[in-house]
Order: structure tokens, then C-alpha cells, then sequence
């Protein structure tokens, strides 16, 4: 009998024991409640001025030795150092990366993205040309980077470049050869 008494002692501690470890429950008609907030920011719209806007390879003339079916690469680096002139080329006037400035709220982060798709310069009717951008503190080169609007003039702007790597093959007529890209900005 003591042994059922103290076991009935033991459970009926631990009974409650858990009971009072369990948090109180609002009665009934008298329901809980808790506050939450809303929040809004309303910022001027961005805007990209492309300030200079053209990524320019300069002039590149073939020699004879060009061979048509082989691909040659020029660089354009987001920093305008131009690369990849051998001596199946002559590589003359002036290369740059194109600058652009996106204004907006000052002190918000930015995200910048360009195409990440090749660009035919040709317009797509033949594969003689063919660019691949980059843009400037793109770590990961997937096409996007950020920026914080707090440089400039006005203390609202952040300047960014895109350069990029030109494909040509040997065989391309001679011409000049252009194609518009876009870049687009958005708050973050």
C-alpha cells in the first residue's frame, strides 16, 4: 500500500509539474491580441543617363593572314582597357568602356542589370559578330551588381561601366557595326 501510495504521489506531482509548465490559455470572452505595424517608403523614381554610352573597340582592320573561319576576341575592360589585338589585326583609335549614371533617393542600394545574352552586331543575320557585356562590380558576372546612390554631384548618383568581349569572325565584311543594349536600374 505504501508503494501505491507513493507512486500515486509521484504522478500526481508530475501531473502538476506539467500543468503549471504550461502556458495560461486566454479564457473564454477574453481573446488575446498583439499589435503589428505597416510601413511604407515612397522614393523618387530612378533614372539611368548614359553619359557615355558607347562601348567602343575603336577601329580593327584584318591583315591578309586572318583566317575566315576562325573567331577572334577583343576585350573591353568595364575600366575601358581594351585587349586581344594580335598580329592578324591592326587595332587603332580610341577604345572605352560606356558610362552611365543612375539618379535616384540618395543613400538607397541600387540593383543594375544588363543582357546577359549575347549581342549580335550584326543583327542577327550573321554570326560574324558577337558581344558579350559586362558590367562594373559584377563579382559573379551573372549579369547584375549593386550600388548605393550616395557619389556624385549631388550626393544621389552612382556611376557604373559596362565593357565587354567582342567575337569576330575572320570572314566578317568590312562595315560599321552597331547595336543598341539596354540597362536597367531598380531599388532595392
Amino acid at each position: 500500500m505504501i508503494k501505491f501510495l507513493t507512486k500515486t504521489a509521484l504522478v500526481a506531482t508530475i501531473a502538476g509539474l506539467a500543468l503549471a509548465s504550461t502556458p495560461a490559455l486566454a479564457a473564454p470572452g477574453n481573446p488575446a491580441t498583439a499589435d503589428g505595424t505597416a510601413k511604407v517608403r515612397i522614393l523618387q523614381p530612378l533614372s539611368i543617363d548614359a553619359t557615355g554610352g558607347l562601348l567602343d573597340f575603336g577601329v580593327l582592320v584584318k591583315s591578309s593572314t586572318v583566317a575566315p573561319a576562325s573567331i577572334y576576341v577583343f576585350d573591353v575592360s568595364t575600366a575601358g582597357v581594351f585587349g586581344g589585338c594580335d598580329a592578324a589585326w591592326a587595332c587603332s583609335a580610341a577604345k572605352q568602356a560606356a558610362t552611365f549614371v543612375v539618379t535616384g533617393a540618395a543613400d538607397e542600394s541600387v540593383q543594375v542589370s544588363i543582357p546577359t545574352a549575347a549581342i549580335d552586331l550584326d543583327g542577327g543575320v550573321n554570326p560574324y559578330l558577337s558581344l558579350a557585356l559586362k558590367l562594373s562590380n559584377d563579382g559573379d558576372s551573372d549579369g547584375d551588381a549593386n550600388y548605393v546612390l550616395n557619389t556624385g554631384v549631388s550626393l544621389d548618383q552612382a556611376t557604373f561601366t559596362v565593357g565587354g568581349t567582342l567575337s569576330v569572325r575572320g570572314d566578317v565584311p568590312p562595315g560599321t557595326y552597331t547595336q543598341t543594349f539596354t540597362v536597367s536600374a531598380e531599388y532595392l
